[in-house]
């Protein structure tokens, strides 16, 4: 099931690099992207951790890898992390919802669209938070050189 699982991840991010017109030689390393992206999500729940949990920390590694791709193939970063976040896009929780709301389950629709929102701002939020701890980690790696030259 893992191995189906991130097989359709690696085409779904393949897919999505094709259609956003990312340059040749990077769609392999977008669908990398999604792959490792998927398995952090899929191997978090053995361990114990929550839907929202797996999400945040399987963005913040594709944005993580995302730019670490970036500088090494001298490309863009969205060309990895839009490609790498597509396999944890919560499609069908959101689809659920409104189907809940077409046939007048407002309370089940209220709290499918609430997960929804809720696994979308986790991917938001692991994606700033990647980006944010290689600029830090950038930053300081550049006052310490800054330190060794004063």
């Amino acid at each position: 099931m893992l191995l189906q699982g991130l097989a359709l991840s690696f085409a779904s991010s393949v897919a999505w690099c094709v259609l956003f017109n990312v340059p040749v030689r990077t769609i392999v390393a977008g669908g990398f992207a999604g792959v490792i992206g998927f398995l952090v999500y899929s191997i978090l729940p053995i361990y114990g951790a929550e839907v929202l949990l797996s999400t945040f920390v399987s963005a913040a590694a594709v944005s993580l890898l995302s730019q670490l791709l970036s500088i090494i193939l001298r490309v863009p970063s969205t060309n990895f992390s839009v490609a790498g976040i597509i396999p944890l896009v919560p499609g069908s929780l959101a689809y659920k919802a409104m189907l809940a709301f077409v046939n007048n389950d407002y309370v089940g629709g209220i709290t499918l669209a609430t997960k929804t929102l809720m696994v979308a701002g986790a991917i938001a939020s692991g994606l700033i938070f990647g980006i944010s701890v290689l600029t830090i980690w950038k930053g300081a790696r550049y006052a310490g050189k800054r330190a060794q030259r004063d």
